[in-house]
């Protein structure tokens, strides 16, 4: 609190009543000891006294004040002896009236300050304020008007003593948000690192900061950890039209969503009805926060090429399109989550992308599984077990699951913790030219694959003068994906995997 605009004479007034009501202070004895002692330490005292004790006491009071933390010093050396009692505590509220406590150290303002104005030139601080403020403050007694990107001291005086309402962050954190989200990125980290200091400090719940950066962000948007769908699909293999499917919303800092979805469906159109349904829900839920949705589909191996990410979705009656056309969809395998054994190897994996995050899409950390050669299990496993490349593998044919997962190729993969498997789904006859486009659209960092997957799946098609001859992988391409995020939450989720499901 910034105590701006209090009438401070009246105050001094009501400061010198109180003190000459305390028993032993309406003497001149005590009163001309304190003034000793300050004149001693801090600096001269000339009060011509009147007779009379309120009236003295008052211009003390004043002159006292004149000095840094002199007001303070007097009241300290005249209150000695005499602060665990009644009448010396309704003395310290009034100082408190007189100076009131900051919000902020003279350290965190100057950090604040500095920040604000080192910022390029941007969108002006007072529109800015407002959103928190009922009115801008004027500029302070004695100093020119400004404009208001240059009254940066002012704004943070007002939004200091700004009201905070239940369940909201302070306006001040939430002003320094929503100056952060418009800066370069550096400037922005350094404003969000000053805002969870000062956050944990003035003991504002780390969700309520949380939610208050993911509405900036959202404002101009884009995401801010976004939210996930999480959906579970399973389907016994001796009745494969009969799904069984589960569906959450795993929120940025919370636990999972109670179930969305748990039903049966006896149909592929019925499936595809059912996650649109569950999609639109969690639209509704989010709102504006639903910018960067990720759909996360767990599978298991039958189904693992199912092409989840074509399922057709009508956003509150838009126009028709696939899922994965708005959102990054992946695959996450049912089968590697149920077994917690196969854990260390996709962790090993992970930790070699983080220690090599600018490792790009090419060998060796990607190998290509050519049309019509599939691995043999045992030796794939002889492979790559204990290693840490590859990180990927692609399918220009992916196999079938044939209900022997013991010579299942993609088994292996699973269990030796390769995080993503980009299959190419159908058969095209067109192989040859797959690779070289698929390449196309793949190159670059390994770490941000889904993204560019998202990216051709919501592309435009390339034009053709033969369709029948055109190779259109936005809807032929299956990522299987796996990272730490996917194990964070999923696991909380899920519990243990049903079982059964997906398995003969």
């Amino acid at each position: 609190m910034t105590g701006a605009g209090v009438p401070r004479t009246g105050l001094f007034w009501e400061l010198a009543g109180l003190i000459a009501r305390i028993p032993g202070l309406d003497h001149r004895l005590p009163l001309r000891r304190a003034a000793e002692a300050f004149a001693e330490h801090v600096g001269p005292l000339e009060v011509e006294h009147s007779g009379m004790l309120k009236e003295d006491l008052y211009a003390t009071l004043r002159q006292c004040d004149a000095y840094p933390n002199g007001l303070r010093f007097y009241l300290d050396t005249l209150g000695s002896g005499r602060t665990g009692t009644l009448a010396w505590a309704a003395v310290e509220r009034m100082y408190l009236r007189l100076y009131p406590e900051r919000l902020l150290t003279a350290g965190e303002r100057d950090a604040l300050c500095a920040l604000l104005t080192s910022r390029p030139p941007g969108p002006p601080l007072g529109p800015i304020a407002l959103r928190f403020l009922p009115f801008l403050p004027p500029p302070a007694v004695g100093r020119p008007a400004q404009e208001d990107t240059d009254r940066t001291a002012d704004l943070l005086d007002a939004l200091e003593d700004a009201l905070v309402l239940p369940d909201e962050a302070h306006p001040l954190l939430s002003f320094v948000e929503a100056v952060a989200v418009h800066q370069p990125g550096p400037l922005e980290g350094e404003l969000r690192a000053w805002n969870d200091k000062v956050a944990h400090r003035l003991g504002c719940a780390p969700d309520l900061l949380r939610s208050v950066r993911a509405r900036e962000a959202a404002r101009l948007g884009r995401p801010f950890e976004p939210s996930r769908l999480l959906v579970e699909i399973v389907a016994h293999p001796a009745a494969p039209d009969d799904y069984h499917l589960r569906g959450w919303l795993l929120a940025p800092g919370e636990g999972p969503r109670s179930l969305l979805a748990d039903c049966r469906v006896s149909s592929r159109r019925a499936l595809e009805a059912t996650v649109a349904g569950l999609h639109q829900s969690v639209l509704d839920h989010l709102g504006e926060l639903s910018a960067g949705l990720s759909v996360e589909f767990l599978l298991p191996r039958p189904l693992l090429w199912l092409d989840v990410d074509q399922f057709p979705v009508r956003p509150a009656g838009s126009v028709a399109r696939p899922i994965g056309a708005d959102h990054t969809v992946l695959v996450r395998s049912r089968d590697r989550f149920g077994h917690r054994p196969w854990w260390p190897a996709l962790h090993r994996r992970l930790a070699w992308l983080e220690a090599h995050p600018d490792r790009l899409f090419e060998v060796p950390a990607v190998r290509y599984v050519i049309p019509g050669a599939t691995p043999d299990p045992y030796d794939l496993l002889s492979q790559l077990r204990g290693t840490e490349t590859p990180f990927c593998f692609v399918l220009l044919e992916p196999p079938q699951y044939e209900g022997d997962l013991q010579a299942d190729p993609v088994y292996v993969l699973l269990e030796v913790g390769i995080p993503a498997i980009v299959a190419l789904r159908g058969r095209h006859g067109r192989h040859d030219r797959a690779r070289p486009e698929l390449g196309k659209v793949l190159a670059g960092r390994l770490d941000a694959l889904p993204d560019r997957v998202r990216q051709m799946r919501g592309g435009t098609v390339p034009h053709c003068d033969d369709p029948s001859a055109r190779l259109d992988l936005r809807r032929h391409v299956t990522l299987v994906w796996d990272s730490r995020d996917g194990l964070e939450g999923a696991e909380a989720a899920l519990g243990h995997p049903r079982t059964g499901g997906g398995h003969p």
